[in-house]
């Protein structure tokens, strides 16, 4: 079971680091094209709350020695590619629409690899629920721009 929980906790904390890394990539895109300060101010909010889940999962990586992963360079191009094409003629809503469905696929992902890698120690679960938390709270601030 040692191993099964090194391998668990490395293969969980590197997931992680991937989504923590898209969703800044993502929020840094979508930032300068919007006009409601209230919306400029949450997704600035999310961002900050990113960069300290990012730290953590730096610490946690460390820990164990592992560097930890960046997110496939073919889906950070297609979203920062769709992010381009939906802001070009979109509004807030198009932005608070696709923060939306980039936080659910992540969240969704997020609760995948929880159950895969069941054996992961509970600091990285602890982080990957944070995470979790922080992708559901954005959907829910996000709601009222979406009308």
């Amino acid at each position: 079971m040692p191993y099964e929980n090194e391998h668990d906790t490395s293969k969980l904390l590197r997931e992680c680091d991937a989504g923590i890394k898209m969703g800044i990539t993502s929020l840094e895109d979508v930032i300068p094209q919007t006009d409601d300060p209230r919306l400029e101010h949450i997704l600035k909010q999310s961002r900050q709350e990113h960069i300290r889940l990012r730290a953590e999962a730096e610490r946690q990586l460390n820990r164990i020695k592992d560097k930890g992963k960046s997110p496939a360079a073919m889906a950070k191009s297609m979203s920062s590619l769709k992010t381009q094409f939906t802001m070009q003629t979109g509004d807030d809503t198009d932005a608070a629409r696709l923060v939306t469905k980039g936080c659910e696929k992540g969240i969704g992902s997020l609760n995948k690899y929880l159950d895969k890698y069941r054996y992961a120690d509970e600091k990285s679960k602890r982080l990957t629920n944070e995470l979790i938390a922080a992708e559901q709270k954005l959907v829910s601030e996000l709601n009222r721009f979406k009308s």
